[in-house]
């Protein structure tokens, strides 16, 4: 088991847990330093579940993402806030590929019971009684809340990056509901990028209670990239007040 442990989000169904471990540590790291403090990479843990979401040639990508989101309730929830076209108008903001990929993803995880257990089993199951703190990137927040929700073990830090969690629809969707810090947290940072478009809404506290500490950073051009939020001051002193160590 690992002290830190950190979660990805969606588009990893290509890569591995090493190669996350490869890019996100040494930013983690880099963030880190900002504090006056370093972490052991043996004590720092990927909660992996990207392949689960690889397609299989034999059955071919789902081609009626609209019906995706029409099951998911998206569709509907688009319509009442930004009237007919909004689907496309949100796809062409950035970028159809980008969202089709994403309306895949986060649809097979609400909506399928099968892959929404296992990815929460993959990530739980990462998550020990030696865990401080896990660090989790944009759907992986979502997970990363539900299987906290469900915690028996020890109460760790927990540190978002990049959340959608405060957006109407997934707030709608998650299991439990929203009520405050889930009971596998001990205490609840979130951070967010200006320009962060996964950031629906980035207060989190205005949705799961004044106990959660938002904080605000600049990713520049590369606002939802999970490195330079690793990196950040901000989250590098949120993660070293974690781990017991006292920051300037």
């Amino acid at each position: 088991m690992a002290r830190v442990v950190l979660v990805h989000g969606a588009f990893n169904e290509l890569w591995g847990p090493n190669e996350i471990a490869g890019r996100w540590v040494p930013a983690l790291r880099d963030g880190l330093w900002h504090a006056g403090a370093d972490i052991d990479p043996a004590d720092v843990a990927v909660a992996f579940y990207g392949d689960l979401f690889r397609h299989d040639p034999a059955v071919g990508a789902p081609t009626d993402l609209d019906q995706i989101a029409n099951d998911m309730g998206l569709l509907d929830l688009v319509q009442q806030v930004q009237g007919p076209g909004g689907l496309e108008a949100i796809a062409k903001a950035i970028g159809q590929a980008t969202f089709d990929r994403m309306l895949d993803q986060v649809g097979r995880y609400f909506e399928s019971p099968e892959t929404r257990a296992a990815v929460r089993d993959r990530v739980a199951s990462v998550i020990g009684d030696d865990t401080e703190v896990v660090v989790a990137h944009s759907m992986g927040t979502i997970v990363t809340y539900e299987v906290l929700s469900a915690r028996t073990g020890p109460p760790v830090h927990l540190v978002t990056i990049g959340s959608p969690l405060g957006g109407p629809f997934v707030s709608s969707k998650l299991d439990p509901q929203p009520t405050g810090l889930p009971v596998g947290a001990r205490t609840w940072t979130n951070v967010a990028a200006a320009g962060d478009m996964a950031c629906l809404n980035p207060h989190l506290a205005t949705s799961f209670g004044e106990l959660v500490i938002d904080l605000a950073i600049d990713n520049g051009h590369r606002a939802h990239d999970p490195e330079p939020y690793l990196n950040a001051a901000a989250t590098g002193r949120a993660i070293a007040t974690a781990l017991g160590v006292a920051v300037p």
